[in-house]
C-alpha cells in the first residue's frame, strides 16, 4: 500500500499537467464563461495565497487564519481554482475531466495527509480538527492577525498565481482566436 501512495502522490502533478492541457485543447471560451472562471479563479489563489502564510510545513500545526474555517485550506483553494479552470473552458467534458481529477488524487491526499498529521501532532491535531471541518470551511469570524509574508514566499505560493494567469491568457487567445479577432 505504501507504494502505490508514494506513486500516487509522486505523479499527481504530472497528471495534473496532462488533465490540464486536455482541458485547454477542448477548451471552448466565450467572455462569459472566462469573466466567470476568472473570478472563481481569483477566489482559490486568494484563499491558497491566505492559508500559505499561516503554515510552516511539518514543522508546526496551523490552526490560526484559514486553518480555524477547513483543515485544508489550500485544497479547497484548489477546488475553486479547478472550478473557475472548468466554468472558463466551457465544456462539459473538460468539467468532469476537472472533476474526476480533483475527487480521485484530493479526496485520497486528503486521508493520507490526516492519517500524517495525526501521527505527528497526536491529541493536539485531534483537538483542532473538532473545531475545524475536514474540508469546507466553517462560516465564521476568524483572527486574521499572524499572516506572514515570509512563509507565503517560502511556500513559492506566488507560482499558482502565475500558473493560474497562463491558463487564463491561454483560454482568452483560444477565445479571440475563435472569433476571429486574432490570426491563426
Amino acid at each position: 500500500m505504501r507504494n502505490a501512495t508514494e506513486t500516487l502522490i509522486k505523479y499527481r502533478s504530472l497528471v495534473g499537467i496532462i488533465a490540464l492541457v486536455v482541458v485547454l485543447a477542448l477548451a471552448a471560451p466565450d467572455v462569459r464563461s472566462i469573466v466567470v472562471g476568472f473570478f472563481l479563479m481569483m477566489l482559490g489563489m486568494f484563499f491558497r495565497a491566505w492559508s500559505s502564510g499561516y503554515i510552516d510545513k511539518d514543522r508546526e500545526l496551523a490552526t490560526q487564519g484559514p486553518y480555524a474555517l477547513t483543515r485544508n485550506p489550500l485544497y479547497f483553494g484548489n477546488l475553486l481554482i479547478a472550478g473557475g479552470v472548468a466554468v472558463a473552458s466551457n465544456r462539459w467534458l473538460t468539467a468532469l475531466i476537472c472533476v474526476a481529477y480533483y475527487v480521485f488524487f484530493f479526496t485520497f491526499l486528503i486521508a493520507v495527509e490526516r492519517r500524517r498529521m495525526r501521527a505527528r501532532f497526536g491529541a493536539r491535531y485531534d483537538e483542532w480538527a473538532k473545531g475545524a471541518n475536514l474540508f469546507f470551511p466553517r462560516l465564521k469570524r476568524v483572527d486574521t492577525a499572524g499572516f506572514n509574508i515570509a512563509l507565503y514566499m517560502k511556500n513559492r505560493e506566488y507560482r499558482v498565481l502565475f500558473y493560474s494567469l497562463f491558463v487564463i491568457v491561454v483560454l482568452v487567445i483560444k477565445f479571440l482566436k475563435r472569433i476571429g479577432f486574432i490570426g491563426g
